[in-house]
């Protein structure tokens, strides 16, 4: 035997189209299946609004100095952070107030501890949305939920507690600011007082009024460098401070380091930058901690950032601590050195300028306070409009009212799905599908190739002929089976004229011949190409008998319209002669097919029929005793051609026991139906026992199976009835309206094998879960 060719070619389009053919109803129907489900998603699925406000925030100065304890005026917040404090626990819980969604005497701590309240908050802050209109300083708050006027609502709610919100954080900044300054005024105040009264009494006792020229000069350097020894060691102290309490602090005690806290001059731009990128970072830390634990990956990624900006900022302050130090250091050298020349002037007039110049030193500090707190007040009092309302939201806006282009979206899905599935399937399908296959596989030769025959246009052809006394069922039989004598002229019957032909040629004895027609599986079609090779045969002149030795589910009998009894079971048990058993055209007339349809063609005179008779309990017995070889025996004699109907190969053993003794054995395979390797098996079966396969015929093959859809057309044309001329718009819409017709009875017989059917519900299954995360 030759070795089997398993090389693999590469598909070109007319393959491909093909295999889109073959595999239509798949493409199809997932094409409908999904693009259905898109469009009752697009129906069903709630309608989502959206409202739109925005704001602009103007550039101004503020107040600031969280860390560092300091009185100093830096840049507005970015955009980046002020979107996110609109979205913050604090202004969505002032706007849900308003809206009446929260209780107005909850505080901040009361909600976030209710579970209720919480989940309310929670479910706005997730409607909420903010972005920036381009490179501008406008941000647009974007609230969505099911209810336009609800939208609307919580939309222009939020820009207005935002907008209080913001100047409630600027006003309650400056508030403390000049609290801080008063205090240190009234201290300041006291402090000068006092001095004025030294200074006032050690005049009147020593009755000195003022000091000379000389005397004043070296009193006036002394003051001087004092007063900058004192501001430096001022400094010094603040920053050691500051210090000190960075090093305190922690990830949990960031809260306690927001509010109450004191001010100081400080002119240190890097620090001011560094404590603006660090409110920053809290507030972003603070708006992560509603949705999220301190665990979240997020909220540790912004604690790392924190410690290192408080890292950088220690660096700094210690390289600030180091100057001022330094400084204190080179004043105290220069007092001391002032101090040694004073020794030499009179003690009251060293005295005298001590006074005189803590007097200066307090009227100065003083001053200066007065200044800092007119500016703190004026701070306090105005409504500086760093956020404006420019654009209030209308009406929410449906966004996902995309009914049609939804589900054109799916239809493409869809398409793309099905012709992926039919790729799939055509790679997971093991069937032999064309003549090329079967012959490289099976190294036999493909006797003939048999059509589809449409049962449904049958079936609508003898609904419209039929008597009203007749049966469909009993007419149906026959024109289902009996194409050659029926519609001698279609294209099925030249089928069988060619797989009858094609038989003539192979090597086998002119007179006398027995063939055995089997199949490797249940329901391939061999009792209808036996039975329809048995009626040309007759119809060339050859004197034939049709034998059904498919004793288990026997089928010769109901195609012919006669009956079974008696036949091969009595003519083995020996209680009938085989030649009293056989059905002749006499049978036939007196059966189910009509007269008019007996005599249609001429030659079925020479068809004799041998039925199955009683389905017996042990058939492989039978036709393996002597009876049925002498039956065969003298067959050959009296007939030109026998042609035997046998079990499947495969399932039961009949046909290889009857194999051996027979000129030849026929393989009947219907396209697709089952796997490559069994219908492999059933040609190695036949081998084994010695069998002369003669080859294999292609049953029930349709044109995008076979491939030759042009030769088909061709033979349709060339061998069919001719029709009435018709109107071609008439023509096409009955055309159009029987396609429709047949594909709803397909739909209906669920034609679809149990693979297409997984893939389909697993593909909706999939469609389904991303259509409800997608709304969820």
């Amino acid at each position: 035997m030759k070795s089997i060719d398993t090389s693999q070619y590469e598909l070109d389009l007319r393959d491909y189209g093909i295999i889109l053919l073959k595999r239509k109803r798949l493409i199809v129907m997932t094409t409908l299946l999904i693009a259905l489900l898109s469009f009752f998603f697009a129906v069903t699925k709630p309608a989502i609004y959206e409202a739109t406000s925005s704001v602009k925030i103007e550039q101004s100065r503020t107040v600031a100095g969280l860390f560092l304890e300091t009185l100093s005026w830096n840049s507005w917040d970015n955009i980046a952070s002020e979107s996110e404090v609109i979205k913050s626990t604090p202004v969505v819980a002032r706007a849900c107030k308003v809206l009446g969604l929260i209780p107005q005497d909850l505080t901040l701590k009361e909600i976030q501890a209710s579970d209720r309240y919480l989940g309310v908050l929670r479910k706005v802050q997730r409607q909420i949305r903010t972005e920036q209109e381009g490179d501008t300083n406008i941000i647009n708050v974007i609230v969505s939920s099911d209810d336009a006027e609800q939208s609307k609502r919580i939309a222009n709610a939020l820009v207005e507690e935002y907008r209080s919100y913001h100047v409630y954080r600027r006003t309650d900044e400056a508030r403390r600011t000049r609290e801080f300054i008063q205090n240190q005024l009234l201290d300041t105040r006291r402090k000068l007082r006092t001095a004025e009264g030294y200074l006032r009494d050690f005049k009147e006792k020593n009755k000195v009024v003022s000091l000379d020229g000389e005397v004043r000069m070296t009193l006036d350097k002394l003051e001087t460098v004092g007063t900058q020894l004192e501001t430096v060691k001022r400094k010094t102290d603040e920053t050691e401070r500051m210090i000190k309490r960075l090093e305190k602090l922690s990830i949990a005690t960031l809260g306690d380091m927001l509010s109450d806290r004191p001010y100081i001059e400080t002119g240190n731009s890097i620090l001011a930058q560094l404590n603006s990128k660090l409110v920053d970072l809290i507030l972003n830390r603070n708006n992560l901690l509603i949705d999220y634990t301190t665990e979240h990956p997020q909220v540790k990624a912004l604690d790392e950032k924190i410690m290192d900006v408080k890292r950088e900022m220690l660096r700094e302050l210690r390289n600030q601590y180091e100057v001022y130090s330094q400084r204190e250091k080179l004043l105290k050298e220069q007092v001391a050195a002032v101090q040694e020349r004073n020794k030499t002037l009179p003690e009251y007039e060293i005295e005298l300028s001590r006074l005189q110049r803590n007097v200066k030193v307090n009227e100065e500090l003083y001053s200066l306070l007065q200044t800092k707190l007119q500016e703190a007040q004026i701070r306090e009092k105005e409504h500086s409009d760093e956020v404006t309302v420019i654009r209030s939201a209308d009406r929410g806006v449906r966004i996902n009212d995309k009914l049609w282009s939804t589900t054109f979206v799916g239809l493409i899905i869809g398409l793309m799905i099905g012709l992926v599935l039919a790729l799939v399937r055509e790679t997971l399908d093991t069937s032999i599908g064309t003549i090329e296959d079967v012959e490289r596989y099976l190294q036999i030769p493909v006797l003939g190739v048999i059509p589809h025959i449409d049962v449904n246009e049958i079936k609508e052809t003898l609904l419209k002929n039929k008597d009203k006394e007749t049966r469909l069922e009993d007419l149906f039989g026959s024109h289902a089976h009996l194409i050659t004598q029926l519609k001698p002229k279609s294209s099925v019957a030249e089928s069988y004229r060619t797989l009858r032909t094609n038989i003539q040629f192979t090597n086998l004895k002119k007179k006398g011949q027995v063939i055995l027609f089997t199949s490797s599986s249940l329901k391939e079609g061999k009792s209808t190409t036996v039975a329809n090779l048995a009626i040309t045969k007759a119809q060339e002149g050859n004197k034939v008998l049709l034998v059904n030795c498919d004793l288990r589910k026997p089928s010769i009998f109901k195609i012919f319209g006669v009956t079974k009894d008696p036949g091969m079971t009595d003519v083995i048990l020996g209680k009938t002669p085989w030649r009293e058993a056989v059905k002749d055209i006499s049978d036939l007339m007196m059966g189910k097919i009509h007269m008019d349809d007996i005599m249609r063609t001429p030659g079925l005179e020479n068809l004799h029929i041998l039925t199955c008779g009683g389905i017996p309990p042990n058939p492989a017995e039978l036709l393996s005793s002597r009876g049925m070889t002498d039956f065969m025996k003298e067959a050959r004699k009296e007939y030109d051609i026998v042609l035997m109907d046998c079990p499947p190969i495969l399932p039961v053993t009949d046909a290889a026991i009857l194999a051996p003794q027979v000129d030849g054995v026929v393989l009947v395979y219907q396209a697709g139906r089952i796997p490559r390797n069994a219908l492999k098996r059933a040609k190695t079966h036949l081998e084994n026992v010695r069998a002369n396969v003669l080859g294999i015929v292609l049953n029930d093959i349709t044109a995008e199976i076979s491939g030759y859809y042009p030769l088909s057309q061709y033979q349709t044309k060339y061998y069919g009835e001719e029709s009435k001329a018709k109107d071609r718009k008439k023509a096409w819409l009955e055309s159009l309206e029987k396609s429709l017709q047949r594909a709803r009875l397909k739909v209906m017989k669920s034609h679809v094998s149990l693979f297409q059917f997984f893939l389909l519900t697993i593909s909706a299954l999939l469609i389904l879960m991303g259509m409800f995360w997608q709304q969820s």
